[in-house]
């Protein structure tokens, strides 16, 4: 069992999870409230709005929702009345239009309660099982009529804290809550929260808490919370599937508001940063103004600081050179003074050079000085030099910056105004360009078309064997089918023409629908389609036409093909056609991006080029008439939302689509009657010999014709031994069939065999080794040469066909990428990759990817079938592991899985008896089964196990629908080993006359119904049934027999039950043995429920060759209680009913005649158990009442319309057990009543006032006494007498108030009516 622990490490992101899956179950537990209110309100709107009109079946088809919202009347007044009452019904009054569409409101009631979800994207929401938890409590919340459901008031707009709260509110916003967590996280407290809300919502007492889903919800939440809640590994994949799917439609949600708001703004904001730029500017050079001018007042203030300081240094300079000198002059004028005498002669020597020196000092001094100053005046140029370069270099250096953002954002600004106008506006096109451009794009698509679709290759064994299509191409068959009954069935009208299939009454049919069976040739129809458009809407001269039809005619030489699908007019009114292959756009919804991808990537190399056919295209499909031929809708699955069909835009509304399918895809795409146009059946080849001729014509040793006469003559009767007949009708498996004949390889009816062979001859392409399995794995292994040395191979690509095939994502199972392919151990995916060299796997590459990348597929799904059947029978486990949740997963899927139950019906056939209980349990369970679906799929397994020789063949098949036809005895054997689990039988069996040739190999079956214990319903139709019992004998020769065992209670105390689950049998149009019709009625007496028997019209076989005919309903209650229906008095009804233990008998006739009273009067007493009768009739005689003489019942009930002045008192005497009698006749007469009568019941017409008290006056004399107190009760009511005054019948009650013995209970006239009720006290 998987965990939501496993999911996340992290406990809280667990948390998460499971409150994610708490809301899908309380989802599921309010879904059946939800969608029961949205049908009865439906139900309502509907009923009172039609009420009023002439026709309540009148219905709408003109009105849709822009119209009713802009107050336009609906013709017929019914819509827009729906309108109203749809709106006066919502709370607000603000109904969600976008999300409903008015045409669908009649048939879907689900789309009125769309009105009421609060948000947008609901529109494609077709049930409420589409809609999710947060629509569903929209609904709830904005109806009033959920007010009455819920003991809590429903919150108006924002909640307030009203006590009780509004759960609906509060379990919305825990949907909010964890839907919108960014962080994918739950804390305990709040996940505890959450399931206390969804908790109280599913248990609210006023009607959830007595609803058994709500119930069911609430222990599973339980569960839950607890972690003891059972999850499959397949359903949490599932479950994790939708959480992704969620995740990322809330993400794309959020990504496209961001887009959107993105462009919307871009414009806006492109010259609103434009105009920030200039004022950034502005501010930078004023910015840029003030800092140059702190840098000057800077620079003039450090200059003269600098200057000041050098002055004041010089000054101090010079003021001590000047204490310099004056020291030293003093001193030396001291020294002087001092030497004075002594050195005269020596001063007089010393003087001039101490004034020199002097000078010398003094000039020095000047000159320090001199370059003191200069030097700081050159220091201060050069810091104001430098600071005004610096102050220069910045202001530019901004200036550069400003320049070079405001250039990259007006670049910027522009690229993205020119992206968006690249992106959103719409190109234009002159007459004269488009008509050009047409003629270019058409010119090459025809000449893909030619390159494509010019050759076929007739041989799936041989790669180099291809012919030119129109030589070799054979029309098929092809049926039209209409609606009956509520399916599509064959009109057994064939299509012949394209004009039948594209055109109803000269207009086009809008949506065309081609379902077949694999390999039946729907793809090769629509190459021819487009084959014959080319040359159709070719430009080419008169002469060429000539030719071609003169080649047409040689290659058709049965002239009866000459003229099928010969009108190539018609298609010459579409001026493109677009050849579109499903399963290469698995991914893809949108049909206009499936043909860009698929025919205009192909066309087109450059990017430039596409981006131009891109838009051409579009505007093509706008302006022109365009055939467009989906081929594989079985092969598509979509995005898996809202869309069961690729989509059209609206503005390309003159384009037609032809889509082709298998005929599963058809129901389990839920696709409408309203999608649909036309329906047509192609059923393969018309004659296959026809063709098998053609193929070998093809071959070159078959040239000459009177070889290839031989060949073929060969080749039929080797057809006909071996019953391969119904194998041929599929082109795909006639020209296998063919090719392996020619190779000397015979085949016996085996669909596994057959593809074993197929799997041979590609094994051999890719390795020439040969060796043969000493014990094959299967039987249609023996004797192969090429499968054994390559088991291995082929068992991995066993192991990814099932896989793939059977994905939780549908897109991937068809077509997959490499990345799938390599979990699967197949190797290097090369040209000399084992798989892809022997053609088993083709791969294709992806034209419009940007990055080579390659898609990958099996040659043909019926490949990938057997293969994954292969896999399934080495693995049956697979069967509980995989397949059931498939199952579960995918509504229809077991028709979808059809051919590979069939093969594993070859292979395994254990494993294929467990899976066909399987699909008949889904079969059983869907609301609309298949019409002979399963049965189909059931029949055709069958043959293949016998084919292979299979034993203990026990597949299951609870329903069945016979006709009388080659299937009729396989079916038989199928039914006998069901006999017991038979749920449903219908049988259409006409006489031998209305099919004489149906079924060549059968004379007679027999169905022995006693051993159907679980059969609820049987229909028998037709002249070719024949019912009896075992004892019976018949001179009939009818073509089924149904055998009820005989049910004879006089020798049997204890019956045993015959059908005992038998709720409903409808006969008609069958024939039944003379004790045939009283072993059904004493088979409905064993039962003890309610069993209704419609028998419309059957045949009862009586002496000699005669039939007399009986129509007759039975309804059989409870208590043996026996309700008859017929027109009239039939003597094989009464003997049917001879004997039988009947307590109740209720009898309705519309003539009783009187000629068959004696054979009713052994009948009712043979009922030795019969206590009550009740018999009604139109037209009655004396001898009904002659026929109840002398009857042991209690109760007696007598409703005569016509002729009844005849009651036999005499008879009504004979009845000694009598107690209760009830009498309707027209006028009274006297009764003479038996003494054990207590309750009198009298309805008549009229009565006379003497009447009802000689009435009473009589009623004492004709009772017995036994006992004391016992009291006689009599009924009367009838109509007065108009000439008789009402007084008089006024004085009767006065008078029998008056009696001592006569209690009066009730006495009243009401409209010339007389009621009354009194009692006799008889002591």
């Amino acid at each position: 069992m998987a965990s939501l622990a496993d999911v996340f490490k992290e406990k809280e992101r667990s948390n998460w999870l499971k409150a994610w899956l708490a809301i899908d179950i309380a989802k599921s537990g309010l879904d059946h409230l939800a969608d029961n209110e949205a049908q009865n309100f439906h139900q309502h709107i509907y009923s009172q709005v039609t009420s009023t009109l002439k026709s309540q079946s009148a219905t709408c088809t003109s009105c849709n929702t822009a119209q009713l919202l802009q107050n336009q009347k609906c013709p017929i007044q019914i819509c827009d009345r729906v309108c109203q009452a749809i709106i006066k019904e919502h709370r607000y009054k603000q109904c969600s239009w976008n999300n409903t569409s008015a045409p669908l409101w009649l048939t879907n009631y689900w789309e009125i309660a769309k009105c009421y979800i609060q948000t947008n994207g609901y529109a494609d929401k077709i049930s409420i099982q589409d809609t999710d938890f947060n629509g569903v409590v929209s609904f709830m919340l904005n109806c009033t009529r959920f007010d009455s459901k819920f003991s809590f008031p429903i919150t108006h707009g924002k909640p307030t804290h009203n006590n009780p709260a509004c759960l609906l509110y509060k379990a919305r916003e825990v949907h909010k809550a964890v839907r919108h967590s960014s962080q994918m996280k739950v804390t305990d407290v709040d996940l505890q929260d959450y399931f206390t809300t969804l908790n109280n919502l599913l248990k609210d007492v006023r009607y959830l808490s007595q609803d058994n889903v709500a119930k069911n919800a609430v222990v599973k939440l339980a569960q839950l919370e607890k972690d003891t809640l059972p999850l499959t590994t397949a359903e949490m994949m599932c479950f994790l599937d939708v959480v992704e799917t969620t995740l990322k439609q809330h993400l794309k949600d959020v990504a496209k508001d961001v887009v959107d708001a993105s462009v919307n703004n871009l414009r806006v904001n492109t010259a609103l940063c434009i105009a920030n730029i200039k004022d950034f500017l502005d501010t930078c050079k004023q910015e840029l103004a003030k800092q140059a001018d702190i840098h000057k007042q800077d620079i003039d203030e450090h200059v003269d600081s600098q200057k000041q300081d050098m002055d004041k240094h010089a000054d101090r300079h010079k003021l001590g050179i000047d204490e310099h000198i004056d020291r030293h002059k003093q001193g030396m004028d001291e020294h002087a003074e001092r030497h004075k005498q002594g050195m005269d002669k020596h001063a007089g020597r010393h003087k001039q050079d101490t004034d020199e020196y002097a000078e010398r000092l003094k000039q020095r001094m000047h000159k320090h000085a001199g370059r003191h100053k200069q030097g700081i005046d050159e220091h201060a140029n050069r810091h104001k030099q430098g600071m005004d370069e610096h102050a220069d270099r910045h202001k530019q250096g901004i200036d550069e910056h400003a320049s070079r953002h405001k250039q990259g954002l007006y670049e910027q600004a522009e690229k993205c105004i020119k992206d968006i106008q690249q992106q959103f506006e719409n190109t234009t096109f002159t007459e004269t360009t488009y008509k050009q451009s047409c003629k270019e794009m058409l010119g090459a698509l025809k000449t893909y078309y030619r390159k494509r679709f010019c050759h076929v290759n007739i041989f799936p064994l041989d790669d180099w064997a291809e012919e030119k299509l129109l030589d070799i191409y054979m029309p098929p068959n092809i049926q039209l089918m209409a609606k009956e009954r509520g399916y599509f069935k064959k009109t057994g009208e064939k299509i012949l023409k394209y004009e039948n299939i594209l055109f109803s009454d000269t207009e086009p049919n809008q949506q065309i629908f081609i379902q077949g069976e694999a390999g039946y040739g729907k793809s090769t129809f629509l190459e021819k389609l487009v084959m014959d458009w080319c040359t159709e809407t070719s430009e080419q001269s008169a002469l060429e036409t000539v030719e071609a039809l003169i080649h047409r005619l040689n290659l058709n030489t049965h002239m009866k093909y000459f003229y099928v699908f010969d009108d190539l007019k018609p298609l010459k009114d579409f001026a493109f056609v677009f050849h579109v292959t499903l399963r290469e756009s698995v991914y893809q919804v949108e049909i206009e991006n499936m043909i860009n991808t698929q025919i205009v990537d192909s066309i087109y190399s450059s990017e430039k080029d596409r981006g131009k056919a891109y838009i051409l295209l579009n505007e093509i499909m706008k302006r022109e008439r365009c055939l467009i031929l989906l081929d594989g809708l079985d092969e598509w699955t979509g995005t898996g939302d809202r869309h069961n069909l690729p989509t059209l835009a609206d503005v390309h509304s003159l384009c037609v689509l032809l889509i082709t399918t298998r005929p599963w895809k058809m129901t389990q795409a839920k696709i409408l009657d309203s999608q649909i146009c036309k329906l047509l059946q192609l059923d393969g080849v018309d004659n296959v010999f026809d063709v098998s001729r053609k193929i070998l014509g093809c071959r070159t040793d078959f040239k000459d014709e009177q070889d290839l006469d031989k060949k073929q003559s060969e080749f039929e009767s080797y057809v006909w031994k071996f019953d391969l007949l119904e194998h041929l009708y599929s082109p795909m498996m006639l020209c296998l069939i063919v090719y392996l004949w020619t190779k000397g390889t015979e085949l016996k009816g085996s669909k596994c065999e057959i593809y074993s062979l197929l799997l041979e001859c590609l094994f051999k392409k890719a390795n020439t080794e040969t060796s043969a399995f000493q014990e094959p794995p299967y039987r249609c292994f023996t004797g192969t040469q090429y499968i054994q040395p390559n088991i291995e191979q082929m068992n991995r690509l066993s192991k990814a066909a099932f896989y793939l095939l059977f994905s939780d994502t549908q897109e991937k199972s068809l077509v997959f990428s490499i990345t799938e392919l390599k979990k699967f151990n197949l190797g290097l995916l090369d040209q000399e990759n084992f798989a892809l060299k022997s053609g088993i796997l083709s791969a294709t590459r992806d034209a419009s990817a940007l990055r080579s990348s390659s898609s990958f597929s099996f040659i043909h799904k019926s490949i990938q079938e057997f293969l994954a059947a292969c896999h399934i029978a080495c693995n049956t486990n697979l069967i509980d592991d995989v397949i059931s949740g498939y199952l579960n997963r995918h509504e229809g899927a077991y028709v979808d899985i059809s051919q590979v139950f069939i093969f594993l019906c070859g292979l395994n056939m254990s494993a294929a008896n467990k899976l066909s209980c399987m699909m008949d349990e889904h079969d059983v369970g869907c609301v609309q089964p298949m019409i002979y679906g399963l049965q189909a799929v059931i029949l055709a397994g069958y043959r293949e196990a016998v084919a292979n020789q299979q034993k203990d063949i026990v597949l299951k098949l609870s329903v069945y629908q016979l006709k009388f036809d080659n299937d009729i005895q396989d079916l038989h054997s199928i039914w006998t080993i069901n006999k017991s689990n038979v749920l449903s039988m219908r049988f259409d069996i006409p006489d031998k006359q209305s099919s004489p040739t149906r079924c060549q190999s059968v004379s007679y079956v027999q169905f022995n119904l006693s051993s159907c214990i679980k059969l609820k319903y049987l229909v028998l139709n037709g002249n070719g049934i024949l019912l009896s019992d075992c004892a019976s004998t018949s001179t009939a020769e009818p073509l089924v027999g149904i055998v009820l065992t005989s049910v004879d209670p006089s020798q049997c105390v204890d019956p045993p039950r015959v059908l005992p689950s038998i709720e409903d049998i409808r006969i008609c149009n069958v024939t039944c043995s003379s004790t045939g019709l009283r072993s059904l009625f004493g088979t409905l007496l064993t039962l003890d429920h309610v069993v209704t028997c419609d028998l419309r019209m059957i045949f009862i076989e009586c002496e000699g060759a005669a039939k007399i005919e009986l129509c007759a309903f039975i309804h059989k209650d409870l208590n043996n209680s026996f309700n008859i229906q017929t027109n009239n008095d039939n003597p094989y009804l009464f003997k049917a009913l001879h004997g039988l233990n009947i307590k109740s008998l209720s009898a309705k006739w519309g003539v009783f005649d009187g000629f068959h009273e004696e054979s009713l009067s052994q009948s009712l007493a043979s009922l030795t158990q019969l206590e009550t009768l009740s018999i009604q009739v139109w037209s009655g005689s004396p001898e009904l009442w002659k026929a109840l003489h002398g009857l042991n019942i209690k109760s007696l009930s007598i409703i005569e319309y016509l002729n009844v002045d005849h009651v036999e008192s005499q008879s009504l005497a004979s009845l000694t057990q009598l107690e209760t009698l009830t009498l309707y006749v027209k006028k009274y007469t006297q009764l003479e009543l038996p003494q054990s009568l207590k309750y009198l019941n009298i309805y008549c017409n009229a009565l006379l006032p003497s009447k009802i008290l000689e009435l009473v006056d009589t009623l004492p004399t004709c009772t017995q006494k036994v006992g004391s107190n016992l009291k006689f009760s009599c009924s009367l009511a009838f109509l007065t007498v108009v000439n008789i005054p009402l007084k008089e019948y006024t004085a009767i009650q006065q008078d029998l108030e008056t009696r001592k013995n006569v209690t009066v209970k009730r006495f009243q006239i009401t409209d010339g009516k007389l009621e009354t009720i009194f009692f006799l006290n008889c002591q």
